[in-house]
């Protein structure tokens, strides 16, 4: 282990026994980690239990009586926590192998003015993997814009920060992970890539990818809130919508929904790429 900086790692957890034994499975003992029950019901519980008496040094549970939802258990770990970093992992994705040896080499050489890493990501089904195809983020519309290289698993952010910032939104209603990309960059804070590594693998088959319509609804009502509050301009917004049902398109087409792909391609902005990605549908090719 690394004697650099210290990090901990935050393990949100609800209905996940299906997952989870891989997702634990790549928590090496000595790494410190605080995993958080939301009211499960499914043997989640019983699997966590089981896990942290292997380490109970290193390893915490807490639990909420009620679910609390996402962003809220997300705070419970990192506010219990007493390290410098707080590195982000859903109950569903997978740190690969060496991970936490390359990270604390890394940490121990960030600058002072780094407060936000991340470092790349493969999308897996269970099966495969792909490399996530991203844009540089060069400026604040780019989090809602572009394709985002970063996902809230494996994502880095000093405690201090996420402290300054208020942590993670706890609405239902409204997406959390972009809100507080968004007021991490308004705080001004900048994400920086602290390895050419993808070093997460994150699920695609699971989570969002079910009802994918309902959470692009969440993420069109961040939209509007950020509008409202002056960060993104209404031509902004525009673009923004565009490229989230795109993105619905393309989870869709992913899973061979061919008639839910086209019907999201036809509300993205036309474009050649659109229309192409729209005409493969029709082919039955797969992406």
């Amino acid at each position: 282990m690394s004697t650099g900086p210290s990090f901990t790692v935050v393990l949100p957890c609800f209905q996940a026994a299906a997952f989870l034994p891989e997702t634990l499975a790549c928590l090496p003992q000595g790494v410190t980690a605080i995993a958080v029950d939301d009211a499960s019901s499914d043997g989640t519980t019983a699997l966590l239990q089981a896990w942290q008496a292997e380490d109970p040094s290193y390893r915490t549970l807490l639990s909420h009586a009620v679910n609390q939802g996402l962003g809220a258990t997300r705070n419970t770990g990192w506010r219990a926590a007493q390290s410098e970093w707080i590195l982000f992992l859903d109950a569903d994705d997978v740190l690969e192998t060496g991970w936490h040896s390359a990270l604390g080499q890394a940490l121990a050489q960030q600058p002072a003015e780094h407060s936000w890493l991340w470092h790349p990501y493969t999308e897996w089904d269970g099966r495969q993997k792909r490399l996530r195809q991203a844009d540089p983020l060069l400026q604040a519309t780019d989090l809602v814009t572009k394709r985002l290289p970063l996902s809230p698993s494996g994502s880095l952010i000093r405690q201090s920060v996420l402290e300054a910032v208020g942590g993670w939104s706890e609405s239902r209603d409204l997406v959390e992970d972009i809100d507080l990309w968004m007021r991490l960059w308004q705080a001004g804070h900048r994400p920086h890539q602290w390895s050419t590594t993808p070093w997460t693998r994150y699920r695609t088959n699971v989570g969002l990818t079910k009802d994918v319509e309902a959470h692009a609804a969440k993420v069109l009502g961040r939209l509007d809130e950020f509008v409202t509050r002056g960060w993104l301009q209404a031509h902004d917004r525009q673009e923004a919508e565009a490229e989230i049902w795109r993105q619905v398109g393309r989870t869709h087409h992913k899973a061979r929904r061919w008639a839910s792909a086209r019907m999201a391609y036809s509300q993205a902005q036309p474009s050649l790429k659109t229309v192409l990605l729209r005409g493969l549908t029709y082919l039955r090719i797969p992406l």
